[in-house]
């Protein structure tokens, strides 16, 4: 039973379901002036995150279960559905999470439980369609990533406007960038099964200048935000060199490392570590979010 447990928590990815769930915490409080801690407590704030935090681990089940044949070959000791966990307890768990999900954000109110249903249809869309075709699918990964933000903006205009706007910009473009390296490190099976991601199409090499220019394209935004920093956020002029120093050693070197194994990545073990690093870029540039109402 506990070894079941384990599965289902690696099923629906448990570690980031915590950095989405950090994500929006962050968000909702550091974003703007206005927001107390006890608005962090309110009953409708843990329902928007227990709704955010469900939806998403059914969309991770509804992937997982449509790419049972793919990961067989990819990745075959990571395969959950169809050995621990059955196909059919796989899909009473999916539509039993995003129900739940829709009925915790219907308690918020029916703006936020037509943007969770909306979520829930656009990931079995990307599972059932778009995953296997060329960079769409990434494309609306990004945007569903980027949308954990715009969401907290939807529950509460409070939230100020401008953090939204730089977050989810650099949710979107650090995500893009992961996607498009998950998909090189899964070419193996991919092509056994006539899918048509980036790397597939274009080749290794190609992809790798695309990844390049999407991180050099993130190195820049991020050093424009640090130059705008106190016009964007109410922080103090006091944080504002603790702030660039942060962003330099835990956000922007590690950006620029980034670039340079991309540019030597070669095997399935280059791409992983790059997988790697750019989930921990993201959940130290999510950490940032700290600096602006300080």
């Amino acid at each position: 039973m506990f070894s079941k447990a384990i599965d289902f928590l690696k099923l629906i990815r448990f570690n980031n379901l915590l950095i989405i769930g950090l994500t929006q915490t962050f968000a909702y409080y550091f974003l703007s002036p206005s927001i107390h801690l006890i608005n962090v407590f309110s009953s409708d704030f843990i329902f928007l995150l227990v709704s955010t935090f469900l939806v998403a681990g059914a969309g991770y089940i509804i992937n997982d279960y449509m790419d049972v044949m793919l990961d067989l070959v990819n990745k075959p000791e990571k395969v959950i559905i169809g050995k621990s966990i059955s196909r059919r307890w796989a899909m009473l768990l999916h539509f039993s999470m995003n129900f739940l999900a829709l009925l915790f954000a219907y308690q918020i109110n029916k703006t936020v439980a037509t943007l969770v249903l909306t979520c829930a249809a656009c990931l079995w869309i990307y599972s059932q369609f778009l995953k296997k075709n060329y960079l769409v699918g990434n494309l609306m990964v990004a945007f569903l990533t980027s949308f954990t933000l715009w969401i907290i903006y939807f529950f509460d205009p409070h939230v100020m406007l401008n953090g939204i706007w730089v977050y989810s910009i650099f949710a979107f473009s650090t995500t893009l960038f992961r996607e498009i390296i998950k998909d090189t490190e899964d070419m193996r099976g991919d092509s056994k099964f006539k899918c048509r991601t980036m790397p597939i199409v274009l080749g290794v090499r190609k992809t790798r200048d695309i990844l390049i220019w999407i991180q050099a394209a993130t190195v820049a935004l991020t050093l424009a935000y640090c130059t705008f920093f106190g016009a964007l956020s109410y922080s103090s002029n006091k944080v504002f060199g603790v702030f660039i120093m942060y962003m330099m050693l835990m956000v922007i070197i590690p950006m620029f490392i980034l670039i340079w194994l991309t540019r030597t990545a070669d095997v399935k073990a280059d791409f992983s570590r790059l997988s790697l690093i750019s989930k921990l870029i993201m959940l130290t540039g999510i950490i940032s979010m700290i600096f602006w109402r300080f």
